[in-house]
């Protein structure tokens, strides 16, 4: 993809939001810039560039102790903690981590509580980075790779009601997975004796 958008861009909507609806124009400049751009050294290093212009301004502005410029540093701060979350995720998750979530080709159709069983099994039984990998970080991932949002709190929320469930067994999900896995291949196993016939 084309890059759009510099650090000057970037930087120019940061001065702008001193507002909450200018902040919001820098947020959707932000996540335009992370979500859309394929390149990451590129968006790392406007990050980085961008990052290090407003902190530079930051102390200009605070020479000045005006109400304005109270309120230009105080969305300055903020605006810079975003750009440092960002640089965070490009750092912790490298080529990991997908800029682009939301091109999801496959979704999940079930019950997000059904997910949220299967993800709880797999990281159980250390299926996945040999159980080294946070609950939390597998639900992100999972949530991505479906394209559905899986915050720590819904999550958190399905995980209690699945452990309220009466009866012998409490995993539904994985239960009929177990029922239904077995059925097809006692179908298959039939429909392989009668061409055998």
């Amino acid at each position: 993809m084309t890059h759009h958008i510099t650090a000057d861009r970037l930087v120019e909507s940061a001065t702008q939001a001193v507002t909450e609806e200018l902040f919001h124009d820098f947020d959707n400049t932000l996540r335009t810039l992370c979500d859309e751009d394929d390149d990451r050294k590129t968006v790392f290093r406007t990050l980085r560039y961008a990052r290090i212009r407003l902190h530079v301004l930051c102390g200009y502005i605070s020479k000045e102790e005006t109400p304005e410029s109270d309120t230009q540093i105080r969305f300055l701060h903020i605006v810079i903690g975003y750009i440092d979350t960002e640089l965070e995720i490009l750092n912790r998750y490298g080529d990991t981590y997908p800029l682009k979530p939301h091109v999801c080709k496959r979704r999940w159709t079930g019950a997000v509580v059904e997910l949220v069983e299967l993800i709880y099994a797999l990281h159980e039984m250390k299926r996945i980075d040999d159980g080294e990998i946070a609950i939390n970080e597998l639900a992100g991932f999972f949530g991505e790779l479906f394209g559905i949002r899986l915050d720590a709190r819904s999550f958190y929320d399905a995980y209690t009601d699945i452990k309220r469930r009466k009866g012998e067994s409490r995993t539904y999900f994985l239960d009929k997975l177990r029922e239904r896995l077995n059925l097809r291949m006692q179908r298959d196993d039939e429909k392989e004796q009668e061409r055998r016939r």
